[in-house]
């Protein structure tokens, strides 16, 4: 018998002997053998270069690639988009030295050499099977396949799910076939750490409990045992809301140990389940300010009004994914968590009270802050006639509108120590669009990055920060492509942290823009609203993306209903409204939209002038130059006319993606610098 000690793992194909490696399991990543991270153009080449890895001997057609990747695209355009996509993932292989990406006859092939793939050396890992091979497989074990790249195309999408049931499932019964019948004490520390190993896969696997529970009472280790059953109850309580079964529970009451000899044979059952908790990498806890939910519905309801308003409520407090929520009718004095006053962190922590007047057909909704009682607003909610599920959908997001400032701006003014707290204040300055305070967030976020370097929203705020300081006031110092390089890297990151994040997925998509990446930015747009389509800022900026991609009736369906959510339209809206109509080509309406906004930018400007010469006003639009000839070293993104770039000043700030509408633009641009030319 070949035990544990006896065994070596072979560490000829361990990823550092290779020139490039490549992490699919958790955040995706390609790396340098000493660890160094390599940038990949975009998520959809990653996609297409792990799907090569997974198909049989490293090679696909590229019909398949198209199909897969472009199936909502012409095939011409597909086939353009493919060619593009290789040549991102070539550069991307550039350091492993040959010609990795093979292409022949209609395929395409990665080569084995130079480039090793982490859920190879897994199966590898698990083949072997000893203690150190388990070890070695949860270490590369980061968190799910590909984690974050839902969303690039619907057939992927549906690749995608069945891989990672398939990997998952695989991997799980391939363990559990090799430690079935493994005989005590020989094979202890092999069974142990493949346990480890399954209950890193999915924390939830109650036969991978039941084995070290087992395990350490044939050791004798009761103590062990018993925290094990332990660590089983909360997992399933927290990931399925479940307890353990009976035959889990009977074993810690059996009255013998089992005997040493004995083999650790299980039913071949619950080797599938499937959880919904983020990678390793990324679990780093991340408070936010505390909500307790608690609502009195009445028990005979002569509608069902009470009970849609507060769960539209609930359903738009989570949208913004800014709170800790708390359902305060599940707690007890058990939990920590009560209904009463209570010493709130610095982040807080509110009660928001729903309480059901059946007889007067009222909610009364009331949010107070725990800390110390204060009520920090009531609201009274009459449920006459006419009120239906578009008015309920409306009133919650008053509501929420009401919490949500409250909330933030508490932490904006205060200021704090936490992650969240210090973001609340970046992104405060970031709506500033000025110099100086981009200096003052830039400050918070590196803070942020050193003590969280997890916190997704610290690199949407540093692409925010990027876009501006290229449009509004750029270096002289730093040309445009490396200053867009930058901008996606850090974009792409906040995504592939946390892509549930709708700022994320919105500051992504202003990065593809930037890149000319028109597809993968829609997608992305669309995403964030659909991550939070009660908040109006969210919406109308998707709406801009939108118009810029050059979608215009999702664009104005948008801006609708931002504009419909919006208690009072702030000001710099209207320029966001300005962009929208002139993508459309209603350029009278982006002429009275820009005459409300902010007159502090030379982008807003440019599109009133560009929509003037589009209506043939050009004597109008020379009257508001001249207007602003004392004003013009004022503006926002002046001096980047003045600044010599390989792109050209009017390519720069040029977004709109269609053919006719950059042409329009670019009539009022070339005005305007003509104009400052002279």
């Amino acid at each position: 018998m070949v035990t544990d000690a006896q065994r070596k793992p072979d560490r000829s194909t361990v990823l550092d002997d290779e020139l490039l490696k490549l992490r699919s399991m958790g955040v995706p990543q390609l790396l340098t053998a000493d660890g160094k991270p390599i940038p990949v153009k975009t998520r959809k080449a990653f996609a297409i270069l792990v799907f090569i890895l997974r198909a049989p001997a490293r090679t696909v057609t590229r019909d398949l690639l198209a199909d897969t990747f472009w199936s909502g695209a012409e095939r011409e355009k597909a086939v353009q988009s493919l060619r593009q996509a290789l040549r991102q993932i070539r550069v991307a292989l550039e350091p492993a030295g040959a010609d990795v990406l093979v292409t022949r006859s209609g395929t395409t092939s990665i080569q084995d050499i130079a480039l090793s793939f982490d859920l190879e050396e897994i199966e590898r890992c698990v083949g072997r099977g000893a203690a150190e091979d388990y070890d070695m497989a949860a270490e590369l074990w980061l968190g799910e396949f590909l984690y974050g790249f839902e969303g690039i195309d619907s057939q992927f999408d549906a690749w995608l799910l069945v891989e990672r049931e398939g990997i998952q499932a695989a991997t799980v019964s391939k363990v559990l076939k090799q430690i079935e019948y493994a005989a005590l004490p020989d094979n202890s520390a092999k069974v142990e750490a493949a346990c480890r190993f399954l209950l890193k896969i999915d924390r939830a696997n109650e036969t991978a409990h039941r084995i070290l529970i087992k395990l350490y009472l044939a050791q004798g280790h009761r103590e062990r045992a018993v925290q094990q059953f332990q660590t089983c109850e909360k997992d399933l309580m927290t990931l399925l809301e479940v307890e353990p079964d009976d035959e889990t529970r009977a074993i810690l009451e059996e009255t013998s140990y089992l005997p040493s000899t004995q083999k650790l044979g299980f039913p071949q059952t619950q080797l599938t389940r499937q959880t919904d908790y983020r990678p390793a990498q990324v679990e780093d806890e991340i408070r936010l300010p505390e909500i307790h939910l608690f609502s009195l519905m009445s028990r005979t309801p002569s509608d069902n009004s009470g009970r849609v308003l507060r769960d539209e409520i609930a359903a738009g407090l989570s949208a913004y994914r800014s709170f800790e929520l708390y359902q305060a009718e599940y707690q007890d004095d058990r939990s920590g968590h009560d209904v009463m006053r209570v010493d709130g962190s610095e982040l807080g922590s509110f009660l928001l009270r729903c309480r059901e007047d059946d007889q007067q057909n009222k909610l009364y909704v009331q949010f107070e802050d725990r800390s110390n009682g204060r009520i920090v607003f009531n609201e009274i909610i009459n449920f006459g006639a006419g009120f239906d599920e578009q008015i309920a959908v409306d009133t919650a997001v008053q509501v929420v509108s009401r919490v949500h400032s409250n909330v933030i701006e508490r932490l904006r003014r205060k200021g704090g120590e936490t992650p969240f707290a210090k973001w609340c204040q970046a992104e405060s300055y970031l709506w500033q669009f000025a110099p100086t305070a981009d200096a003052k967030a830039l400050e918070l976020l590196n803070e942020i990055e050193r003590k969280n370097p997890q916190f997704s929203m610290t690199y949407a705020g540093y692409a925010s920060i990027g876009m501006k300081q290229m449009l509004y006031y750029p270096s002289e110092t730093r040309g445009t492509e490396k200053r867009l390089d930058e901008i996606y890297s850090a974009a792409e990151k906040a995504v592939n942290l946390d892509p549930w994040q709708p700022v994320n997925q919105r500051l992504h998509g202003w990065s593809l823009i930037h890149n000319g990446i028109a597809d993968d930015s829609r997608r992305a747009f669309e995403q964030a609203a659909r991550l939070n389509p009660r908040d109006p800022a969210n919406l109308m900026s998707v709406a801009e993306g939108l118009a810029f991609v050059g979608d215009n009736s999702a664009a104005r369906n948008y801006a609708e209903k931002a504009y419909n959510l919006f208690p009072t339209i702030p000001r710099v809206f209207y320029e966001y409204l300005a962009n929208i109509s002139f993508a459309a080509g209603h350029f009278e309406d982006a002429v009275l939209n820009m005459e409300r906004a902010p007159s502090g930018s030379i982008y807003g400007l440019t599109t009133r002038i560009a929509a003037l010469v589009c209506m043939g006003r050009e004597a109008e639009a020379r009257d508001v130059l001249e207007a602003y000839q004392t004003r013009f070293d004022e503006l926002s993104g002046f001096q980047s006319i003045k600044t010599p770039d390989q792109m050209g000043w009017y390519q720069m700030i040029n977004f709109f993606q269609n053919k006719k509408t950059r042409d329009n633009y670019r009539r009022g641009a070339e005005m305007v610098r003509a104009y400052l030319g002279n």
